[in-house]
């Protein structure tokens, strides 16, 4: 026979989901059989917690019907907690009955006259009874009901069976606000929110229920944070319902790309919600976002029942999620005898547009527009722009033109805009394709192009590793264009050359190229004089002559009427050298300059010049003074920019964040620059953002996320510098920490600690081995005075000194007191408190002589005990944390208490005690 104990116990390890429902069923049916008394019970309650976790409150009836009977025939077979859980569970039932239409509205007000009478008869607070009437009022649409059981609700005290602060002021935050009494749910709702919360739910749900009140009050800063911090707190949380919330402020918000991507996180929602009216909420939620979008072709892919995905369009998707929304809205309707749930549906659809609110990652920029004309037309201007070394023009006329022009072209123009294209816009197969062009250019008899993009094939050889195999390209192209180009071809390909053979070191035959190419561009096109003059200065300064470069540019940038393109070349040549030559000043000057310059000029020179900036305030520490231009950055890259670009973009933006202190900000940031980042990118781009995330969610408490990112860098460090790994080992320990895995975090710690040893870093390692201490001071304290011995041993005498030997002491002192060693710990408690006196640190040597304080209680010496809790009242002050005062009122009153003194009495308990109560 199957052990029913077992086949429960192993069903409650299991997680939460269905698959441990079905087991804590099957091990209800065993205990009914096996005779057990109380197990039975505990099955029920177990199975009424799941159906909670699930959401599934529709389950909940039949465990909640078994604890019915069995309390009338034995209430003995439930103990005191297990009847405080059920009494708990009661709450639960008319929430499920209201969320599904198949029940009626007789048998939800049953529950709730149940649920009422259960209340009193045990004397609870008929807060929860309130509460639930409201909401079902309201769900009806009795409003003046609603709000006669709200007053009720608000005015009745709460008490064990109230749910928790939090989630009490969530329901009245979304009364208030379907009332529309918004400065008033903000003012019920600050309280709560500037407290601490201990409910799995909040602060999400108080926060995603001020959203409307915010977006219509116009509070946008506060939206923002609202919207973040909820959404990143609740996404692991759809069954909840809070995830349609945030989809509909995205909609009304300006944040439509937002929108949609968290809607791709959640389309399993669209079959999976776990109640009809989840169903049906989150149904309109995301009807109204595709209402947003600009294209109903977006496709999807929505899961399916049954493990099956399908791919739709926005726009289908869009009018199911509506049919179906209006669908149950009017079930619900049925139900209820009233109209309220099918208007509230279609407000929802018809939501107008609120106040804009920009996110920690703004949107796209706004698509430059397509120049429209005859696209034939367009084609001749695209290739005279190239002609006369327009280039900012040319880029965008060549984007503008339809894909298949060429059959609509005469031939010589299709084969130099076929061949352009390749250059401008080059795939992975560029150095296959080009080679076909220019033969196609030969045989329409164009052999001065020819020769050119002959020469832009060296140069793309040259930038993929093959420098000798592009010089001899280029070498080709020259011979061919002194045959068959005009003045302009042969000075193209001689400067492209001279480029070549500077980086082959071969400077003189350059500067002979150059010269003939100036005296080409003196004698037969003037147009191009300046363009080798800019050459002739990046020539000097790949030979590493800046001063002289530095005069060129500055010529030619004081040149009148200077060609857009020259201009270009000229500032971001300045800052090139600026940059070499550490001149931070004009670097940021010639930074701004340019960036200004190509606002006008949309083209992939847009989001490098905006990065390249970006990245140089970001080296020079300087992101959080200009966070505004960081954002703008982001946005360019995201519509001009590549996947890769847009990654460096946000990790920068980063930056500017955390300059602020504007930590959930940073975290968003870095999740998208962690999602855009190819799959190829280099091991140190993903390191990188990997590291600060991991850290930033640490911070923020998210230490389960944290811990992820930090094992997601174990393998990608292993062949780094010990440094390096010793980074990812540290983060990996203090999520640990964090979590409870004290075992883990030991490991963790001591083998950065090690590594550190072999950075020969001893700062770093005396810490590590501190935190490996910490780690298991309480379960293992022999061990972890032998990682103290090993931090003692990395102090060496410096500035950090006194500080790392107290950090050590005072964990010391802590591990003695553990293996009752009090002696050995006072010494080290009071040996600390005197060197932390000398750094100045009041509240960290309160805190000691607290320590040490104890330490004299566990000696019996309370009267020293007392003596050194008052000594410290000395360093108290205004700044003092209450936590820190609490600890000392504490060991005060223990101390009094073993010499049998009256505490109520004493004036130094009474003092604390009263700037505690302030």
């Amino acid at each position: 026979m199957t052990d029913p104990v077992r086949l429960f116990t192993e069903a409650l390890d299991m997680p939460t989901g269905m698959a441990k429902h079905e087991a804590l069923e099957r091990a209800a049916r065993a205990a009914d059989a096996s005779g057990d008394k109380h197990l039975p019970a505990a099955c029920r309650l177990a199975l009424i917690e799941s159906c909670y976790y699930l959401n599934r409150y529709d389950l909940i009836l039949a465990p909640i019907a078994w604890c019915h009977n069995a309390e009338q025939r034995d209430p003995s077979v439930f103990s005191d907690s297990d009847m405080r859980s059920l009494n708990w569970a009661h709450k639960w039932v008319p929430v499920g009955l209201r969320r599904d239409p198949r029940f009626t509205l007789a048998q939800i007000e049953s529950v709730l006259d149940a649920l009422e009478t259960r209340y009193k008869r045990f004397g609870f607070s008929l807060q929860p009874v309130w509460g639930q009437r409201a909401l079902t009022a309201a769900h009806v649409g009795d409003f003046e009901l609603a709000d006669e059981h709200f007053a009720r609700f608000i005015a009745t005290e709460r008490d064990d069976m109230s749910d928790c602060a939090g989630c009490v002021v969530e329901e009245q935050v979304e009364h208030l606000v379907m009332r529309g009494r918004y400065e008033e749910a903000l003012r019920h709702a600050e309280p709560a929110l500037a407290g601490r919360f201990t409910c799995s739910t909040q602060p999400q749900g108080v926060l995603t229920a001020l959203l409307p009140a915010l977006t219509a009050l116009g509070e946008v800063e506060r939206a923002r944070d609202a919207h973040l911090v909820a959404y990143r707190q609740s996404r692991e949380q759809a069954s909840q319902g809070y995830v349609g919330l945030h989809l509909e402020f995205c909609a009304v918000t300006g944040n439509v790309p937002r929108g949609m991507e968290l809607l791709r996180r959640h389309l399993d929602q669209v079959h999976h919600a776990t109640s009809p009216i989840g169903t049906m909420n989150f149904a309109a939620s995301a009807a109204l976002l595709l209402s947003r979008l600009d294209s109903d072709r977006v496709e999807l892919a929505v899961p399916l029942p049954g493990g099956d995905v399908s791919r739709m369009t926005a726009g289908r998707l869009r009018e199911y999620l509506t049919s179906r929304a209006l669908e149950l809205a009017a079930e619900f309707d049925k139900r209820n005898g009233s109209a309220r749930q099918s208007a509230r549906i279609q407000s929802i659809l018809d939501a107008p547009d609120a106040v804009r609110v920009p996110l920690a990652v703004p949107n796209p920029a706004p698509e430059p527009a397509p120049v429209t004309a005859d696209p034939v037309e367009l084609a001749y201007q695209a290739h005279l722009a190239y002609e006369e070394n327009d280039f900012l023009t040319g880029y965008r006329l060549l984007k503008s033109l339809p894909a298949d022009l060429d059959p609509l072209l005469p031939s010589k123009l299709a084969a130099q805009l076929a061949a352009r294209r390749l250059v401008v816009f080059p795939d992975r197969d560029v150095l296959d394709s080009l080679p076909s062009a220019v033969q196609r250019l030969v045989e329409v008899g164009d052999l001065d192009q020819a020769a050119r993009f002959h020469a832009r094939l060296g140069m793309l050889r040259a930038e993929a590793g093959d420098l000798d195999g592009g010089i001899a390209t280029v070498e080709q192209a020259l011979d061919s264009a002194e045959a068959h180009s005009a003045s302009v071809g042969r000075i193209l390909v001689r400067l492209i050359l001279c480029e070549l053979l500077d980086h082959r070191h071969e400077h003189v035959r350059a500067t002979s190229l150059l010269d003939e190419a100036l005296e080409l561009a003196r004698e037969t096109a003037s147009e191009r004089v300046t363009s080798v003059i800019l050459e002739q200065a990046d020539h000097e300064a790949r030979q590493g002559n800046l001063d002289d470069a530095d005069k060129i540019m500055d010529q030619v940038l004081a040149t009148r009427g200077l060609r857009p393109g020259d201009r270009f070349h000229a500032l971001r040549a300045r800052m090139a050298i600026a940059e070499v030559r550490g001149d931070v000043d004009l670097a940021l000057q010639t930074s701004s300059e340019l960036v200004e310059f190509v606002r006008n000029y949309p083209g992939p020179w847009r989001p490098d010049v905006l990065l390249h900036r970006a990245s140089m305030l970001d080296n020079l520490d300087r992101a959080g003074a200009h966070l505004r231009e960081l954002v703008d950055t982001v946005a360019v890259c995201r519509t001009e920019g590549s996947p890769l670009e847009t990654a460096h973009a946000c990790y920068v933006l980063s930056s500017g964040y955390l300059a602020h202190g504007r930590l959930v900000e940073a975290a968003e940031a870095l999740e998208e620059a962690l999602r855009l980042l190819p799959s190829d990118a280099e091991e140190e781009a993903t390191l990188r953002i990997r590291y600060r995330l991991g850290s930033v969610c640490a911070e923020l408490g998210e230490h389960a996320e944290g811990r992820r990112h930090f094992q997601a860098m174990l393998d990608l460090v292993a062949d780094a510098p010990s440094a390096s790994q010793a980074m990812v080992w540290a983060g990996l320990g203090s999520t640990n920490h964090a979590l409870g895995s004290f075992e883990e975090a030991e490991r963790c710690h001591r083998r950065s600690a090690e590594l550190w040893e072999e950075a020969e870093l001893p700062v770093e390692a005396c810490r590590a081995w501190i935190k490996t201490a910490a780690a298991i001071a309480d379960d293992s304290p022999q061990v972890a005075l032998e990682a103290l011995e090993r931090a003692s041993a990395q102090i060496e005498d410096g500035e950090l000194a006194a500080r790392l030997t107290a950090e050590m002491l005072e964990l010391r002192g802590y591990t003695y007191t553990q293996l009752g060693e009090h002696s050995d710990s006072l010494a080290d408690n009071m040996r600390a408190a005197e060197i932390v006196r000398s750094l100045g640190e009041p509240d960290w040597e309160i805190f000691l002589m607290v320590r040490a304080a104890r330490n004299y209680i566990a000696m019996q010496a309370p009267e020293k005990a007392e003596t050194w809790a008052k000594d410290s009242i000395a360093l108290i002050s205004e700044d003092t944390p209450p936590s820190i005062i609490a600890r000392v009122l504490d060991v005060l009153t223990r101390a009094l208490e073993a010499q049998s003194k009256p505490i109520s009495q004493d004036p130094t308990v009474r003092s604390l005690t009263a700037r505690l109560r302030t």
